[in-house]
């Protein structure tokens, strides 16, 4: 009985000896895949938080474009550009270019030449 419980004893500390080696290896790939796991995690919250720094930059460029764009239809939409600004003698906008009906108004060509000084 004594060989018998020898062997029993054997058979036991060889399966618990591979229990052991199995649980070392499981806690092994489970350490590795955890590491894994946390490298990943610090990939994406980096990737995250370049991506909120580019979301801020294009907001924030949005944000300008619709200022500018309010802006230039408003002064779009005004009624009186004219009145702010102030007029200078120099201001052509409302003069057209080469209208002949200013030679008609004093005459023509020939009403200088054919008019001399009265004095």
């Amino acid at each position: 009985m004594s060989k018998e419980f020898d062997q029993i004893l054997r058979e036991i500390n060889k399966q618990n000896k591979d229990l052991h080696n199995i649980d070392v290896q499981v806690s092994k790939a489970l350490v590795k895949d955890i590491c894994d796991l946390k490298k990943s995690v610090k990939t994406i919250e980096t990737k995250i938080v370049l991506m909120e720094k580019v979301l801020n930059q294009l907001f924030e460029v949005i944000n300008n474009l619709t200022i500018f764009i309010d802006e230039a239809e408003d002064i779009a939409n005004s009624e009186d550009l004219d009145d702010e600004e102030d007029w200078t003698p120099y201001d052509e906008r409302n003069f057209p270019y080469g209208d002949d009906n200013d030679k008609e108004d004093i005459g023509g060509d020939d009403y200088w030449s054919s008019h001399e000084d009265d004095s």
